[in-house]
């Protein structure tokens, strides 16, 4: 049912796409300030109102799969953390007690979002917040965080290895890169084929956001003392971003 379901739907996105959408999909292209304002509303009004209850089970999970990592704490400064790609804030409800924020992203049109999130979570203490992109974080100091948070960002990053190699050089000796993030299908089945096909017109309705990646080989690769991960697949989230990657990566 799935198979005839999600390839119906792709069918009748792309023809839309380059027919009666067409001039809306032409402006997505070629203006950031709107794009960005798009996928700011899209993600926090749409995306979260269908498939928030889901993601934030995986989302609570991954913070849960974090604290499993972190090595006891015995001190009682503030657990330093850094979030790239904070969007709609809708990580906030999770990060423990006695939290540092510095809140980083690319897209501004996020903070308005972020604001009335942060309003509901005052338990975290908030640093400032970055405009910036994941690759190039020059605003923020080498070895300064214990903890760097990236959700559902690595997908629409321009080079993966670039932002990873930012998360190392930000990261103070020992401390925890924690990733959740939708994958491509890692057996090459008709779910994978039907995710390389749509994503060329999933990229531009979403900013960029890449369907058709394994990020698992490229965290692997960065050069982390040590990795671990889990798989998680939630029926109650769309097909074509439904595998989804745990992890939580060592400086």
């Amino acid at each position: 049912m799935d198979f005839i379901i999600y390839t119906a739907v792709t069918i009748i996105v792309w023809t839309l796409s380059v027919t009666c959408l067409l001039p809306f999909v032409v402006v997505l292209k070629i203006s950031k300030t709107y794009r960005d304002k798009w996928f700011s509303w899209v993600f926090v009004r749409v995306i979260g109102g269908i498939c928030g209850p889901a993601l934030a089970r995986v989302r609570k999970r991954g913070f849960k799969f974090l604290e499993e990592q972190l090595p006891e704490r015995k001190s009682k400064a503030p657990l330093e953390i850094l979030e790239i790609g904070f969007g709609g804030g809708f990580n906030l409800p999770f990060y423990p007690k006695n939290s540092n924020l510095t809140a980083l992203d690319m897209n501004e049109s996020f903070i308005k979002y972020f604001e009335e999130s942060r309003q509901k979570n005052p338990h975290v203490t908030y640093k400032k917040v970055v405009i910036a992109m994941a690759e190039d974080m020059r605003e923020i100091e080498d070895d300064s965080f214990d903890v760097v948070v990236c959700t559902y960002v690595l997908c629409s990053v321009e080079s993966v290895r670039s932002a990873l190699k930012e998360v190392k050089r930000v990261l103070k000796p020992g401390g925890k890169f924690l990733f959740v993030e939708h994958i491509l299908y890692p057996n090459f089945n008709w779910k994978a084929m039907l995710q390389i096909l749509t994503n060329p017109i999933w990229r531009v309705y979403f900013n960029g956001c890449n369907i058709n990646r394994n990020h698992d080989e490229e965290i692997k690769k960065a050069g982390f003392s040590d990795v671990v991960t889990e798989m998680c697949y939630r029926k109650d989230i769309w097909l074509y971003v439904r595998p989804m990657m745990i992890g939580v990566a060592t400086k």
